[in-house]
């Protein structure tokens, strides 16, 4: 039977978090678990970037303003994803906003506590490499979306890598990605504007590509999207 990749790298990134709260409990470092319901900010931009957050349950976005009104949304994070800016070196700020999508579960490591942990146990140290490693390629999958100047190859490149997160697997082929997205969102992600995303998504729809319900969107073709986005 074949593994599904992204199935193995969430099971992956969850063992890590697990075993580095474990060490991070036998080394009697204190961490502080928060529950945040949707609309919560977690931490702002400029904010002193002072811990490590792990996403134990739920949903959290990150996201950047600008020019006014505007946000560009960087990352869609589930649980046993990390975040935050934490420098070990100088000071840090956070460079996005963090919120809660849905009700959330956060533990929250101070850098203070990080640091003696890393002293004290190199393999904490290996963990928060690991993890970090493993941020680094949900990012540059991201990337990817932005590369295409046309807004549907940036929504085809997208959509998989939802699914791949946040995906339900409902038979046929087909997978609904389990969170309720308004075409703004979806612009936010993919930097286009919401009536490019609205006529991208439509069309997808009438070509029985995707499907839309309450919300969510169902990848019924993943072959037709892998071709609109050149894979």
């Amino acid at each position: 039977m074949e593994i599904d990749p992204s199935l193995e790298y969430r099971q992956v990134q969850e063992q890590e978090c697990r075993e580095l709260l474990g060490l991070l409990e036998g080394l009697g470092i204190a961490v502080a678990e928060r529950i945040y319901q949707p609309g919560d900010v977690i931490y702002s931009e400029g904010e002193y970037g002072d811990a490590l957050y792990i996403l134990v349950s739920g949903v959290v976005k990150l996201f950047r303003s600008y020019s006014g009104s505007k946000e560009a949304t960087l990352r869609l994070l589930r649980s046993w994803d990390i975040f935050g800016h934490l420098a070990f070196a100088g000071e840090a700020r956070q460079l996005a906003y963090a919120e809660a999508v849905t009700e959330c579960q956060v533990v929250k490591v101070p850098k203070i506590f990080v640091e003696r942990a890393v002293r004290q146990d190199a393999r904490v140290a290996f963990k928060i490499l690991t993890l970090m490693e493993l941020r680094l390629v949900q990012y540059e999958e991201l990337v990817k979306c932005l590369l295409p100047r046309e807004t549907e190859v940036r929504i085809a490149n997208l959509l998989p890598i939802l699914a791949q997160k946040f995906g339900q697997q409902n038979g046929n082929g087909r997978t609904t990605i389990n969170l309720r997205l308004t075409h703004q969102e979806i612009a936010a992600m993919v930097a286009s504007t919401r009536e490019s995303v609205t006529k991208v998504l439509n069309d997808m729809r009438s070509r029985d590509v995707i499907g839309i319900e309450g919300g969510r969107i169902t990848l019924k073709d993943p072959g037709a999207l892998a071709e609109l986005s050149g894979s």
